[in-house]
């Protein structure tokens, strides 16, 4: 229950108490949550609007907050995120343990 309380008011998490909503932990809480198959004790809307309000419209790329610097660290972590979401239309869909699309997990090896 403790990750789900990392929802803040803005629809994304933080990752401790008292601290802002951040793209990337976001996705950590997200792939805990996707891998215990408790996705939904989270407002996933809440969460999507959270990371697309993050993107720089004007050069691209995905931010930590919004009004922030876009960069790619925040950028991959948002997309893989939206992809666990089910929000983006792609047929490589993110591992949630890996954070590689799962057509790549049978050449890591074991």
């Amino acid at each position: 229950w403790w990750l789900c309380e990392r929802q803040c008011d803005s629809g994304g998490l933080n990752g401790r108490p008292e601290k802002q909503a951040d793209v990337c932990y976001s996705f950590w809480a997200l792939t805990c949550l996707a891998m215990l198959g408790r996705m939904d004790w989270l407002d996933q809307d809440r969460l999507c609007e959270f990371i697309l309000a993050c993107q720089d419209e004007d050069v691209g790329g995905i931010a930590d907050r919004p009004g922030n610097v876009s960069d790619l660290f925040h950028t991959f972590f948002g997309l893989c995120g939206l992809d666990l979401l089910r929000r983006l239309q792609t047929s490589a869909s993110i591992s949630p343990v890996f954070a590689l699309p799962a057509r790549c997990l049978p050449f890591v090896a074991p």
